[in-house]
């Protein structure tokens, strides 16, 4: 599934739909391999759906794409069933036990394997790879389109294949592989980054050998974009540094850091322009030198599924490990230079306006009672930061 035929044709059919779209829009200036790369890298399965129906028109280009799949010796071996009666899609629902959500959507197509077509002999099971292509092209499509996927497997679970064939009748020829449910989204998730270099070999197994890989240039394909946090800042500013936390990174190009931070605070000082956040950190930490040493700093914040990240930064020191490499982040870097994380979902760039430790001495309640349970415990610092820039994926 994964050859070079496969990707090329994947990577020729989402630009093929995109340039569709674009050049509908009157918008023929654009670099066409980012747009392809884009695409690509910011689909990720959709599991909501809004109740308005997916058109025809749409439907047809989805099977269009699919059938525009590389093939084995141009057998085509595939059969696609599409579902749009709310009682077979609950059917549907109720054969897969990862596809409930098809009863609440507004389409789903089967796609199988049709074995009148399939290869005879050994590449019989090459049908798979066929139907398979065929199903990521439909997910890319719909991705360009505006629709949201999800791929839910059917073969080779028996359970699963003989329940779908039921539903929809199908002759013994015909299998399916598996349900695509698609429809408009009524959910954002963040694709995930999946690029890990210890995934790849060179020339042998294991070998690290080869051409060097231009991270930096790599990282660049996904994009953030500026946003106005005064306007559309969605978090709960007294939760916003609870729960699984913030990372704080700080440090240049020759070294940086970065730390979990569940201490915070969000606010406005010396005039309606000058919007802040304060962190704290430790003189015990890794990174109080560089806080005191640096002017710029970002406040960074991970979707769900990325809780391990904050999790690691937490519980590990940056003066036994380079922890972004451990994680496999990629750090970028600001105008001003400050470290950032491609993985990042909300970056927000800060200049230090004011710093001080705190004073035991004048701490009255929790603070006072925190140190004093804690008598090793070092001093904080509060870093005040001047927001000058808030990115969004």
């Amino acid at each position: 599934m994964k050859t070079t035929k496969v990707l090329l044709a994947i990577a020729i059919l989402a630009l093929a739909v995109l340039l569709f779209l674009t050049n509908r829009r009157g918008n023929c200036n654009i670099n066409t391999e980012n747009i392809v790369l884009e695409n690509i890298a910011t689909r990720t399965s959709i599991r909501a759906y809004t109740e308005q129906p997916v058109e025809n028109s749409k439907i047809e280009l989805l099977l269009k794409a699919g059938m525009a799949a590389p093939t084995a010796m141009n057998k085509q071996p595939w059969h696609y069933i599409v579902v749009t009666d709310k009682q077979q899609l609950k059917a549907l629902a109720e054969c897969n036990p990862y596809a409930g959500m098809a009863a609440k959507a507004p389409l789903a197509i089967v796609v199988c394997g049709d074995m009148l077509k399939a290869i005879e002999g050994n590449g019989r099971e090459f049908w798979v790879q066929d139907a398979s292509a065929a199903t990521e092209n439909i997910l890319l499509a719909a991705h360009a389109m505006g629709l949201g996927a999800v791929w839910t497997g059917a073969y080779p679970g028996k359970e699963r294949c003989e329940a779908i064939a039921k539903v929809l009748e199908l002759p013994e020829n015909i299998i399916p592989l598996n349900i695509i449910v698609i429809g408009y989204p009524s959910e954002t998730p963040q694709a995930k980054d999946k690029w890990k270099p210890a995934n790849i070999s060179y020339n042998k197994y294991g070998s690290s050998d080869g051409k060097t890989i231009d991270m930096e240039q790599m990282t660049q394909k996904t994009v953030f974009s500026e946003f106005d946090y005064t306007d559309d800042f969605t978090g709960n500013p007294f939760l916003w540094f609870k729960g699984d936390g913030l990372l704080l990174a700080v440090g240049n190009k020759d070294k940086h850091n970065a730390m979990t931070i569940g201490w915070g605070a969000l606010g406005n000082l010396w005039g309606h322009n000058v919007n802040t956040i304060t962190v704290y950190v430790s003189e015990s930490r890794y990174t109080y030198q560089m806080m005191e040493d640096c002017k710029y700093f970002t406040v960074m914040t991970f979707d769900e599924s990325q809780k391990e990240i904050l999790a690691y930064m937490g519980t590990h020191s940056g003066r036994d490990e380079d922890k972004a490499k451990a994680l496999g982040l990629h750090v970028q870097y600001t105008e001003h230079g400050a470290p950032y994380y491609q993985e990042a979902y909300e970056v927000y760039e800060c200049e230090l306006i004011y710093k001080a430790p705190f004073s035991k001495s004048e701490m009255i309640g929790p603070g006072k009672e925190f140190y004093q349970n804690r008598p090793n415990t070092k001093v904080h610092h509060m870093y005040i930061g001047r927001i000058l820039k808030a990115m969004r994926k």
